[in-house]
């Protein structure tokens, strides 16, 4: 029978091998609960010259998946992948990439789409299990038992696993609490990949809740063996990337003091025009030997560099820049850079640095948010941007983001969101931006410290500074030697094994996210790291307060300022208008947002202190009202026999009232038109309202001129 099922984490899970896409390498139909995803593998051959392997992973999610058309009036197909849809994706690339081999040089696709979605049956965790399963029963080399699990922590803050899409527009947007949300790829020996968001979790917390998801990821690797068991097919090797050991022993023995010394060299600028000059020899000198290709020139050099960084650590006990091994680069942190932002901060890691940015405006510039789950708003929003010049290098430059620049952003975005103040304690919206201006190692970490510096320069109220590192590690074959490096440099991460980010305040982590190029990183090896993040966190938090002890209580001057009137709930739609008009109008002549709340709170937003004071002068003129003792130009309309009826007005202000007869004139008046006369023009005092709330006038009050 095709379908294979078996409980996990309290669902059935049922994967069905080629029931649909049966053209492809692999495809396994996988379901759990309601939701469903089909994923595919396909693989190519290698090209001409290929010096890297190609690997494709997408997280294809559609919109009648749960029953939804996408709102635009314009577009109803599913195009570009939304950004979260990205960030599932890569979650499963960074999972499965490591477990290829690292010669491997054919083109392998894996598309994950979702087909049916059950919030309650978290599509990703399906589509993780189901590509590995996939990748497992096919023809391309792969090593499997891998198992992807998501933890929580229960309501008495315990590790549990999660089955609910907890990522979900729907459960956001219903302001569902979790305090922990964590993402784990993990084999028997250790873990493989880590995505986490989290309010300030204990080290001591997270660590448990590995442990239990080891615990719980044993069903899922005796499914996965399983079914490969019942329909996988014979491996292939496929085309492999050679670099001839000869090549390698010559670069070892002509230029090994050169490499040496290049890959020591404390400056990245220095060190990558050191590493080019011995590449281009090499390749200048075997121009004329076309069994020699300038790939493979480029993957020799990178196996001696490789060798003799870990040679350095694991026998020299020595960091290729000399540092020790939990040692962090120069620190730097300046607040208040530019002069008419409304808040900039410079953080400096060595030559790492990231310039970013804060800008505030009404909650009315607030970004929706749209995907297949649901729909939803953000108030507070962190994009990353790395140009070719961040790296030294010249390059193409890519106006919409690629998926490492929203990964990048939305890391250093999770990491700050537990600090951010509610919309109740702080209306306003939030962009942060970080400029990368030079790139040597964690710029995503650089982003995040950037982020605290530029938002407490911005007077936005954060419950506390967040910090946040990498850590990377150097290990022999079988991490029976191995050595754990603080804040890694671009070369350490590039021929290390990983680049472990944690970031987080003093009390606990808020963002974990983990990259690495080994099978697996060992769990204790996971657990030290955590500890050394916590260490580098502490350091780098007392140079963050030491620039900018806590928010600013002043916004700048540029900033957008509140102001607050309230009006009566029921004329709510006369500052609105027909269509919005009014609101519009108000808008655009002042230069100011209005925010209108429920209760008849208008909030006016925007600098400077003349446009607010305009703006309500607008809202005041459209709901002035006559005011007792106020003197009024007027005109009669009609005379009775207890007095005289007059229209009064003030710039669009109209109405109408009654003068008494008592209030004509001194004295007493027998006929009122003794004393005025239908179409004649006069000035009235308002002096109050009768019972039935119409205005009370008076001729005789008011001064002579």
């Amino acid at each position: 029978m095709n379908r294979f099922s078996f409980e996990f984490s309290g669902s059935t899970m049922t994967w069905e091998y080629k029931r649909f896409a049966h053209l492809c390498n692999s495809a396994v139909f996988g379901t759990w609960g309601n939701s469903a995803v089909n994923v595919t593998v396909l693989r190519g051959p290698a090209q001409e010259n290929a010096n890297f392997f190609p690997l494709q992973v997408e997280y294809l999610e559609k919109y009648y998946a749960s029953g939804k058309v996408m709102s635009s009036p314009y577009v109803k197909r599913e195009g570009f992948p939304s950004e979260s849809a990205i960030l599932r994706g890569r979650i499963i690339d960074r999972a499965i990439r490591p477990r290829f081999p690292k010669e491997l040089v054919d083109q392998v696709q894996v598309f994950a789409t979702v087909l049916s979605y059950d919030v309650d049956n978290d599509p990703l965790i399906l589509a993780f299990n189901t590509a590995v399963a996939a990748l497992m029963a096919s023809d391309i080399p792969f090593e499997g038992k891998l198992a992807g699990i998501r933890m929580g922590l229960s309501q008495d803050g315990l590790p549990i696993a999660v089955s609910r899409d907890v990522t979900s527009l729907k459960v956001t947007a219903n302001n569902e609490n979790h305090p922990m949300n964590m993402v784990l790829g993990l084999d028997p020996n250790g873990v493989v990949m880590f995505d986490a968001e989290m309010t300030e979790v204990p080290e001591a917390t997270v660590k448990e809740a590995i442990a239990r998801a080891k615990d719980l990821s044993q069903t899922m690797w005796n499914a996965q063996e399983s079914f490969v068991k019942e329909h996988g097919i014979e491996k292939k090797e496929g085309t492999m990337l050679h670099i001839p050991a000869e090549l390698v022993e010559k670069l070892e023995s002509v230029y090994g003091n050169d490499i040496n010394a290049a890959i020591s060299d404390k400056s990245k600028e220095v060190r990558k025009g050191k590493i080019d000059e011995i590449a281009t020899k090499v390749k200048e000198e075997h121009k004329e030997d076309e069994s020699v290709l300038a790939y493979q020139v480029d993957g020799a050099l990178e196996k001696v560099m490789k060798k003799y960084i870990r040679k350095s650590v694991l026998e020299a006990n020595q960091r290729i820049d000399g540092r020790n091994f939990d040692e962090i680069r120069t620190l730097g942190a300046e607040t208040s850079i530019l002069p008419k932002t409304h808040g900039s901060a410079v953080f400096k890691r060595g030559d790492t640095h990231s310039l970013t940015i804060v800008t505030l405006a009404s909650p009315a510039k607030q970004q929706s948010l749209e995907d297949m789950t649901g729909e939803d708003v953000a108030t507070y929003l962190h994009e990353y941007s790395a140009p070719p010049y961040a790296y030294g290098e010249t390059g193409r430059m890519a106006y919409k983001p690629g998926r490492r620049e929203i990964g990048h952003g939305a890391l250093a975005e999770k990491a700050l969101i537990p600090v951010i103040p509610s919309q109740e304690a702080f209306p306003y919206m939030i962009r942060v931006v970080s400029e990368i201006m030079s790139s040597a190692g964690s710029t995503s970490m650089a982003s995040t410290c950037g982020s605290t510096l530029a938002l407490m320069d911005a007077g936005v109220p954060i419950k506390a500074p967040v910090a946040g590192i990498s850590v990377g590690v150097i290990a022999n074959d079988d991490f029976s030697s191995y050595h754990l490096l603080t804040d890694i440099e671009e070369i350490e991460d590039f021929y290390g094994e990983m680049d472990f980010k944690v970031a987080g305040t003093e009390a606990g982590i808020t963002a974990i996210q983990m990259d690495e190029k080994r099978m697996f990183i060992p769990y204790e090896v996971i657990n030290e790291a955590i500890d050394a993040g916590k260490l580098a966190r502490t350091t780098i938090l007392k140079v963050i307060t030491d620039a900018i002890a806590a928010p600013r209580e002043r916004m700048s001057e540029y900033a957008p300022q509140i102001e607050r009137i309230t009006i009566d709930p029921e004329k709510i739609g006369k500052l609105i208008g027909p269509g919005g008009k009014m609101i519009k109008e108000i808008t655009r002549l002042s230069g100011m947002d209005l925010n209108i709340k429920d209760d008849g709170t208008v909030e006016i937003f925007g600098a400077p202190a003349e446009a607010r004071a305009k703006a309500r002068e607008m809202i005041d003129a459209l709901f002035e009202e006559f005011k007792t003792g106020e003197i009024y130009e007027g005109m009669v309309l009609e005379t009775r026999p207890f007095g005289a009826i007059v229209k009064i007005s003030r710039g669009d202000l109209e109405g109408k009232g009654l003068i008494h007869v008592s209030e004509l004139a001194d004295g007493f008046v027998k006929n009122p038109e003794d004393v005025v006369k239908a179409g004649q023009r006069v000035r009235v005092k308002v002096v109050g309202l009768d019972d039935m709330g119409r205005l009370k006038l008076s001729l005789k009050q008011v001064p002579k001129e």
